[in-house]
C-alpha cells in the first residue's frame, strides 16, 4: 500500500534580504517558546518559514546564531526606550522614573523576546566579556543597552537622585530590581499579584525614594 505523501510547507518566493531575516527570526522565536531551544531544529525553523534549510543558512549558520539576532534586537529596542525615556522634557526624578519604567515596561510587553534574551540566551550561547571602558559604537548590543542606561542616569546625579552611590553601581541595582520584577510577573502569572501598574508605581517609588537616601558602601 503507498504511503500517503508528508504535507510540506509551501516554499516562499524570494523576496529581500531583510524580509528574509525576519521572517526566519520569527519563525524561530515562535518555535523557540513552544518547542523550547534544545529541541528546535534549523529544519524545522526552515519549514516554519517555509523556506529550504540552506535557505536559513544563508542568513544563519546555527539556531545559535538566530537566538543572538533576537537578543541584539532585544538590546537595541531597550536602549531605544531609554533614550526616549531621557529625551522627554521633565524633572530630574521625573526622567529618573521613565527610565526604570522604560525597562520594566519593555520586559511585560514583550515577553518572548525578553525571555529569550535573559533567560534562555545566557545558558545557549558562550557569554561575552564586558569591558564597559571601550568606546559605546564599539561594544556588543547587551553592553550597549546597560550603558545606555547608565549614561542616562550620570547625567541625573547632580541632582542627588543617587545618594553617594557611583552610577555604574546604580545602574547594576536598577537593573536587578528591573529584572526581577519583570521575571516575576511575566512567568508567575497564576500568582494571585495586585494591580500590576499600582505595584510596578509603587516598586519605581521604592527605588527612587531609597536610592537618594544611600551612602556608598566601602
Amino acid at each position: 500500500m503507498r504511503r500517503p505523501l508528508a504535507v510540506r510547507s509551501q516554499r516562499k518566493p524570494k523576496g529581500s534580504g531583510q524580509e528574509r531575516r525576519e521572517e526566519i527570526i520569527a519563525a524561530a522565536k515562535e518555535l523557540f517558546m513552544t518547542e523550547g531551544f534544545a529541541k528546535v531544529t534549523t529544519r524545522a525553523i526552515a519549514e516554519k518559514a517555509g523556506l529550504s534549510q540552506t535557505g536559513v543558512y544563508l542568513y544563519f549558520p546555527a539556531k545559535e546564531d538566530i537566538l543572538k539576532a533576537i537578543g541584539d534586537e532585544t538590546h537595541d529596542a531597550i536602549s531605544a526606550a531609554f533614550d526616549r525615556a531621557a529625551a522627554k522634557p521633565g524633572t530630574p526624578r521625573e526622567i529618573f522614573r521613565r527610565l526604570i519604567h522604560a525597562y520594566i515596561d519593555y520586559g511585560l510587553s514583550h515577553p518572548a523576546e525578553y525571555h529569550l534574551t535573559f533567560t534562555v540566551g545566557p545558558d545557549a550561547l558562550t557569554p561575552m566579556a564586558k569591558d564597559f571602558s571601550r568606546p559605546l559604537e564599539l561594544q556588543e548590543a547587551g553592553a550597549r543597552s546597560f550603558m545606555r542606561f547608565r549614561d542616562h542616569l550620570t547625567k541625573l546625579a547632580p541632582a542627588g537622585l543617587m545618594g553617594d552611590l557611583d552610577p555604574m553601581f546604580a545602574t547594576q541595582m536598577l537593573w536587578l530590581v528591573g529584572h526581577g520584577a519583570v521575571s516575576l510577573l511575566t512567568t508567575r502569572s497564576h500568582f494571585p499579584w495586585a494591580d500590576k501598574e499600582k505595584l510596578i508605581a509603587a516598586l519605581e517609588d521604592v527605588m527612587i525614594n531609597g536610592m537618594a537616601k544611600m551612602k556608598a558602601r566601602l
